[in-house]
């Protein structure tokens, strides 16, 4: 496994990168290159590149002062140089047969003399693009899409100086080491599929929403169940008159069971009523509330039950009467407001309805 001398500091190690990387695009026909996860970007503008011939095409029409634009563009010493060499030559020596970036570096040192830092490891990720399958060019290895066979290459084909001591996984950077054991080894992990969550309570919503195991609360006078915190609070308050949570009103006989249904029924009827109906003589202070009461007085609802066709002027309303049919709380499509038993129902509902829509 590759070391860096203990003398070393970043700076050093990335100053001799940046002068491999510029041998490498000074005396190499190649074509440098970025990639994220939407496709292939111009290594010197990076402009978007609808595909690999467009790209390559793009960039050698640029004249670039390599030295200064390395200098600023490369920042990391981890990360090398993505190159497509599939017409792979010497600039300066067109007539000398080249087969790999490997004795383009050689040619680089032995016949130009030049000085290549070998010490340093990769630099650079060789490529031949292709709109097809891709073959990879120092395994010989198959993929069909250019995320996999990256992540090929910073599997097999780089040293990986920072072992994980608790699974054995190898990474590049220390970054990354540490961003592997918070996220596999620290933390809330979900028993059925191993996820790791950082905190309790997400881990407890993805395990109701993926894996259906929702946790019921129990109340301890009645043995009623519920499936949040909430509705056992204001079970509480309401059926068996448990003062903490019976939160009264200062102004009226309302009683909430919670401080934040409180402060919302305060602020909408006893506030400064800055917002009032055109057809009634509704008042309150909470703008939102007066587009939910006109809805009364014109028989809106827009939120309708997939199963059974019943409509609802609230979206929280339709996600309480789908329990009719499936014991849980629903899930309510966006785009048309139709409500399904369950989020693979939903997810099938927006493949079939709405793919054109969410493209």
């Amino acid at each position: 496994m590759m070391e860096y001398r203990t003398q070393d500091n970043y700076i050093d190690i990335l100053c001799r990168k940046r002068r491999n990387v510029l041998q490498i695009l000074h005396y190499g026909n190649v074509v440098p290159f970025n990639w994220h996860t939407k496709g292939f970007r111009c290594f010197y503008c990076s402009k978007p590149m609808r595909d690999c011939d467009t790209l390559k095409e793009h960039t050698t029409k640029h004249v670039v002062d390599l030295p200064s634009f390395i200098a600023k563009s490369i920042i990391s010493k981890d990360i090398p140089v993505k190159l497509d060499i599939s017409k792979l030559s010497c600039k300066f020596c067109a007539e000398t047969p080249i087969q790999s970036l490997e004795e383009l570096i050689t040619h680089i040192e032995e016949i130009h003399e030049e000085e290549y830092d070998r010490t340093l490891g990769v630099c650079a990720f060789p490529f031949v693009l292709t709109k097809d399958v891709m073959q990879c060019v120092l395994c010989n290895n198959m993929y069909d899409n250019f995320t996999c066979m990256v992540g090929h290459m910073y599997k097999d084909h780089i040293n990986h100086s920072f072992i994980c001591q608790i699974c054995g996984h190898s990474f590049i950077t220390k970054i990354r080491l540490k961003r592997h054991i918070h996220d596999s080894h620290v933390g809330f992990r979900c028993s059925v599929c191993g996820k790791m969550f950082n905190a309790a309570h997400r881990m407890i919503k993805h395990k109701e929403k993926m894996h259906g195991q929702a946790k019921y609360r129990e109340c301890n006078l009645c043995s009623a169940t519920f499936e949040s915190q909430y509705l056992l609070k204001a079970h509480l308050g309401k059926m068996h008159n448990v003062e903490k949570y019976r939160i009264k009103c200062d102004y009226c006989p309302k009683i909430c069971s919670t401080k934040g249904a409180m402060i919302l029924h305060v602020q909408s009827q006893h506030s400064e009523s800055k917002y009032e109906c055109d057809l009634c003589n509704y008042k309150t202070g909470i703008k939102w509330l007066i587009t939910l009461h006109k809805k009364k007085h014109f028989g809106e609802r827009d939120y309708g039950c997939s199963i059974c066709d019943k409509m609802f002027r609230r979206s929280s309303n339709l996600r309480s009467h789908m329990k009719v049919h499936s014991g849980t709380s629903g899930r309510v499509c966006r785009l048309c407001r139709r409500g399904f038993i369950d989020l693979d129902t939903l997810s099938s509902h927006k493949t079939e309805c709405h793919y054109m829509e969410e493209a």
